[in-house]
């Protein structure tokens, strides 16, 4: 009888930043100050770069900075990130994004000051706010899309993922999917991303 063979997740994009360019196919929405050095893609915020819709001050933004890949269908998407937090708000990670006003974003924000934590936005038209728990000084951050269910992860080692938030959400294909980083109060922030990975997810058993 044969041996059982492991399978192989259909790999959509595997960037690593380590080489003088990334994968032509990610665009940006909002371009801004990048560049890769040593295996990191570095990104530095603009002044006052944020995504948010209304909630509690009634202000909305649209000014963060997102690096995507678009696409259709079921998907993963994981990265490694850290940061040189700064300012209040300060933040980085992954995006989910239909448009301006359907959206999610997962990451670790300078809230309280000094303390990044692990939280999640999700957007329809307006935006809550989750939170979770001090992240780590690397993180990972994985993002599983469904049909409209949709799953936030992150993981210390890159083997064990708990779940951070699961949601019916659903959204018009084709999405915007990718890392995105922020400085809502003021400029300084620095975020570092060691990869991007998007695969086709595995059906579960």
């Amino acid at each position: 009888m044969a041996a059982d063979v492991k399978q192989t997740p259909d790999i959509v994009l595997d960037e690593s930043f380590d080489g003088p360019g990334f994968d032509t196919r990610l665009r940006w929405l909002n371009p801004v100050q990048a560049e890769l050095h040593e295996g990191w893609l570095h990104i530095v915020p603009a002044d006052k770069s944020d995504f948010w819709r209304k909630t509690v001050t009634g202000e909305s933004a649209d000014s963060g900075h997102l690096l995507f890949l678009e696409l259709s269908g079921d998907f993963v998407v994981e990265a490694k990130i850290s940061g040189d937090f700064v300012h209040q708000y300060d933040h980085a990670g992954l995006m989910l994004r239909q448009d301006a006003t359907n959206w999610l974003k997962a990451d670790a924000e300078n809230d309280p000051v000094g303390t990044p934590t692990l939280g999640v936005v999700v957007t329809r038209e307006t935006s809550d706010w989750s939170i979770s728990r001090p992240a780590p000084k690397e993180y990972r951050l994985r993002i599983e899309r469904r049909g409209d269910l949709v799953e936030v992860k992150t993981s210390d080692d890159g083997r064990e993922w708990p779940l951070l938030r699961q949601l019916i959400f659903p959204l018009r294909d084709p999405v915007k999917v990718g890392l995105f980083a922020a400085c809502p109060v003021k400029a300084r922030f620095r975020a570092r991303f060691d990869y991007l990975r998007i695969t086709r997810p595995q059906d579960r058993k």
